[in-house]
């Protein structure tokens, strides 16, 4: 009895020394990185009125409940949007270290009633040293949160298991209001779905497990019955916020990304969840990807030795003799892992179905979305960190130095890639507040700054805006604005704000997908100067000069034009310069495009406008991808689609006055081999379309 008090004792003190470095590790330097896109969006939302969380637009792919927790935590902490970032980093981000704590001690929890204590201590101490983990609980995102209420789904569940093998064993059922596991399950499972949609995946899977169960046990249509009224209610809790799902859902989708294949699928997966986001294969020496390799070798053998029982392999390791005159303390203590080992077969499946069937459901919606990253199916990490944990259990069962052996070898390859997370800058966030010093140091009365994206940029400077109806107002020298880029109005919007500037600065990030048709450059080439590029960690500022009044206008006499790129595409009208072009300026080109009525294929294009003299030379061109104004490629395009796209030549400083030609080439931008265009009469007429003359003035 004493012994096993002392046994209970140090599991307790274990768990909470793992607790409590888990705790430290994810505190250390919680607000060395900057604020970024994701973490601002989910502050800005998470601060409105609570009646405007749930519907609010920039919500395209988030269900609410992530966002209402961050609201009323910041309603206690007594935080405004306008509040010093370094304040509303550490404290936004302070949920996600609570919810990575929480679900650290659950997966103790969880591993303790699949296996063993230890299985569960082991468990713990992966999602201690995770990269992945701990990367997630230092951002203000909803995937520690959503990590935690699975895993203490996955406890209610496994509990409620449990709950059935003593009912089994007794002749008086559990009542209703006995039953907490099972009401616990719904709740959490339903708030893992309200926290991100691709806990659906999971779920599927789980449901899928627990009606197989049902189907083996004796009193199978009893537990059928469980297994269908909990997915009932589940149903019936979800269902209020069915109409925003409805509208976020069935247009979430991402065709310019590429679709991984399986094993590739898998290899990120493995490789993401293991070494986190900062995984360095050159780590260890060169030797990153063989860490991946022998813990994958460690896992599989160890599971093993933890599903055959104590008796078969301690007699054949040990000698049958030994176990014949075993203590009763130690008898007992066979009989209670031969117990386990007797569920380890339905727990492992439960935790494999949700590791590898999650995966399989999730790809599948992958091939149809091609939307991949490994955060969106990271909410399998609890069970591949608990079957882990088994294995190291499983090795330790063996000899006990084996498990500490495994725990070690996890560690060799994690703490690497911990400190690459936390301070090699090839992995760090962007760096805004760098580009705001900047901007601040550089910028004077009468200058105005353009954003490519909502975020984070107002965190840092306050005389911003990202509604185009509000005047920028705070205490900096130039007004900065959100410049949502709709090539067809672009000109106007440029006109209204920057038509009395003197400079220009257009910020970019490095991710971004705002002006894919670089149509702001193009048209502040056209008007002005481009006087310097200022690099940061994530951003670009450009700089441009000009001499107010300035007047910007995308395609002036834009004429028609009818040129086919069989089975492709056509072009519908072109704007070329009217007047002289001096040597050494910019020749603007402007297109119409659209699809070809016979298209068919999913080439990825691009157009290649190219300026020629008298003998045939090429002497300035520009490439551009095809594109549409929702940055689609042309196989993407509907019949009425009509999209411009730009092109800005620089022209040689040595230019002879005279006449030179524009030509037009469209060709494969995988293979580089170049469409037929085709005469009016549909025939051949070689590769080159000839766009017009341009004139070129005395030097």
């Amino acid at each position: 009895m004493r012994s096993s008090r002392v046994q209970t004792a140090g599991l307790r003190i274990t768990l909470l020394v793992i607790l409590l470095a888990a705790f430290a590790l994810r505190l250390h330097d919680l607000t060395l990185q900057n604020i970024w896109w994701d973490e601002a969006r989910n502050i800005d939302v998470a601060l409105r009125p609570f009646t405007q969380i749930a519907t609010a637009p920039e919500l395209d792919i988030q269900p609410p409940f992530y966002f209402w927790l961050l609201h009323g935590w910041g309603q206690v902490a007594g935080l405004a949007i306008k509040n010093n970032p370094l304040l509303l980093a550490f404290f936004m981000r302070f949920v996600s270290v609570g919810a990575g704590l929480l679900g650290t001690a659950l997966l103790y929890q969880l591993g303790r009633l699949v296996f063993s204590p230890t299985a569960g201590l082991y468990a713990a101490m992966i999602a201690l040293l995770s990269p992945f983990w701990l990367a997630e609980s230092q951002e203000t995102r909803m995937y520690t949160l959503g990590f935690a209420l699975l895993t203490g789904a996955a406890v209610a569940l496994m509990s409620e298991i449990e709950d059935r093998r003593l009912e089994s064993t007794s002749d008086r059922p559990i009542a209703f209001f006995k039953q907490r596991h099972l009401i616990a399950f719904v709740i959490l499972s339903t708030l893992s779905l309200l926290t991100h949609y691709n806990a659906v995946f999971i779920l599927v899977a789980w449901y899928g497990w627990w009606g197989a169960w049902a189907l083996w046990q004796p009193d199978r249509w009893r537990q059928l019955r469980r297994v269908f009224f909990c997915g009932l209610a589940m149903t019936l809790l979800v269902a209020p916020i069915a109409p925003i799902a409805l509208r976020q859902i069935p247009t979430y989708a991402n065709p310019n990304l590429v679709i991984p294949t399986l094993r590739d699928y898998l290899r990120q997966n493995w490789q993401g969840h293991l070494g986190g986001y900062a995984f360095d294969p050159a780590m260890l020496y060169g030797q990153g990807i063989t860490w991946l390799w022998v813990v994958l070798g460690l896992a599989v053998v160890g599971l093993v030795l933890a599903s055959l029982p104590v008796k078969h392999w301690l007699a054949e390791a040990r000698g049958a003799s030994r176990i014949h005159f075993a203590s009763p303390l130690s008898a007992a203590r066979e009989n209670e892992q031969n117990w386990h080992s007797s569920l380890f077969t339905h727990h492992t499946t439960f935790l494999l179905v949700w590791l590898f069937g999650s995966l399989a459901l999730y790809y599948i919606a992958v091939l149809d979305r091609g939307a991949f990253n490994i955060r969106y199916s990271s909410f399998v990490t609890p069970a591949l960190y608990v079957l882990i944990g088994i294995a190291c259990a499983g090795w330790r069962r063996w000899w006990r130095p084996l498990g500490v052996v495994g725990l070690v070898i996890l560690a060799v390859g994690m703490a690497p890639a911990i400190w690459a997370d936390l301070y090699d800058v090839r992995f760090a966030r962007e760096d805004m507040a760098g580009v705001t010093q900047w901007l601040n140091a550089h910028t004077q009365r009468g200058d105005v700054v353009f954003v490519d994206q909502k975020y984070p940029f107002g965190f840092y400077y306050e005389r911003y805006s990202i509604d185009p109806k509000v005047t920028p107002a705070g205490v900096e020298k130039a007004p900065a604005r959100y410049l949502f880029v709709d090539i067809n109005t672009l000109d106007q919007v440029l006109n209204q704000w920057a038509g009395k500037t003197k400079h220009v600065f257009w910020v970019q990030w490095f991710e971004s997908d705002t002006d894919p048709r670089h149509a702001v450059p193009f048209l502040l080439d056209k008007v002005g100067q481009h006087t310097g590029e200022q690099a940061f960690r994530g951003y670009t500022i450009n700089t441009w000069t000009l001499q107010p009044p300035n007047h910007f206008e995308l395609a002036p006499q834009l004429k028609p034009l009818p040129l086919a790129f069989p089975p492709a595409v056509e072009t519908v009208a072109i704007s070329l310069p009217d007047q002289l072009s001096l040597p050494g300026g910019h020749l603007p080109v402007v297109i119409r495009w659209q699809r070809s009525p016979q298209a068919g294929g999913k080439q990825l294009l691009k157009a290649r406008v190219a300026f020629y003299d008298q003998n045939n030379a090429r002497l300035a061109q520009a490439d551009e991808r095809l594109l549409n104004d929702r940055h689609v490629m042309p196989y993407e395009w509907s019949q009425t689609d009509h999209p411009l796209n730009v092109y800005m030549l620089a022209l040689p400083t040595e230019l002879a006055a005279g006449a030179y030609e524009v030509r037009l080439l469209v060709y494969d931008a995988e293979t580089l081999v170049p469409l037929t265009v085709t005469d009016q009469a549909g025939n051949p007429a070689g590769q080159e379309a000839i766009l017009g003359t341009i004139r070129i003035a005395e030097k």
